[in-house]
């Protein structure tokens, strides 16, 4: 008869489990915060997490000690806290793109007057890295770290339309959420849409993830062609009318191309 030998797994192994779990409430902390900055209870980044809500609660009071989490003492939610505010400047320092790309950012808000925004996609979420500011007194207003849906952008869209499909099926799995009435809320609208952007290379945000704002956006392709950025013209939408839309969007088609080339496209 052989006998079995049974081995408790390893200090790390363990370690590394209990680290990617706590993540994953993080993440999902996260997650839940983009639709309700007033934050989320227990219960609802339990459901999100798949985690139980004792482990939730262990995972959130360690972060909290650190600050990546704080508590409303009132509602009790939970929110994600100001020092991943400074981890979140830490990466900024070291993201190249943003270098390679921020003087063609302020090219093109001197050449139109307008808020210029620069993201990358992170999941089903496009995260905004670096912005010119309008110099005009009316404005969209944005912050660099805020993170907003792919498929109702402009700077989303631009990204959308250049990946692949189980992307656009994966944003619309989670589901197609009405921000204004003007939302693309199915998946046929959203392929055609994305047609669209693909035959005249920019975007068009037409109010579509909040009621007075129009966007015109263009994707940052690498040398393999793939979506590694894109960046917009932002403003109210009566200073950004149809003819406008159109002067903005062969613009920044054009320096979309000068910019991509830098990262190796070759289009």
């Amino acid at each position: 008869m052989t006998r079995r030998i049974q081995t408790k797994p390893s200090k790390d192994k363990v370690a590394s489990s209990t680290v990617l779990k706590a993540l994953h409430v993080l993440q999902a902390l996260a997650d839940l915060c983009d639709n309700n900055p007033q934050g989320a209870s227990v219960s609802k980044i339990s459901q999100k997490s798949g985690e139980s809500p004792s482990s939730v609660c262990k995972h959130l009071a360690a972060f909290q000690q650190y600050g990546l989490v704080e508590q409303d003492p009132y509602s009790e939610l939970y929110r994600i806290g100001i020092y991943a505010l400074r981890l979140s400047t830490s990466a900024l320092k070291s993201m190249s793109i943003r270098d390679i790309v921020s003087p063609y950012l302020r090219k093109i808000a001197d050449r139109v007057g307008e808020t210029i925004h620069l993201v990358v996609r992170e999941g089903l979420r496009v995260v905004y890295i670096d912005k010119v500011e309008s110099s005009k007194t009316i404005r969209m207003h944005s912050e660099i770290g805020l993170r907003n849906p792919l498929y109702c952008t402009g700077v989303g869209k631009a990204i959308l339309a250049y990946s692949p499909i189980s992307l656009v099926d994966a944003v619309v799995t989670e589901g197609l959420i009405p921000f204004t009435p003007q939302t693309i809320t199915s998946r046929g609208a959203l392929l055609e849409d994305l047609e669209q952007i693909r035959a005249r290379g920019y975007s068009i945000d037409n109010c579509e993830h909040e009621s007075e704002v129009r966007c015109v956006a263009a994707p940052i392709l690498n040398h393999l062609k793939e979506p590694i950025a894109s960046f917009s013209v932002a403003c109210p939408k009566w200073r950004l009318l149809d003819e406008r839309v159109d002067e903005i969007g062969d613009m920044i088609r054009e320096i979309s191309a000068e910019i991509s080339a830098r990262f190796g496209y070759n289009g």
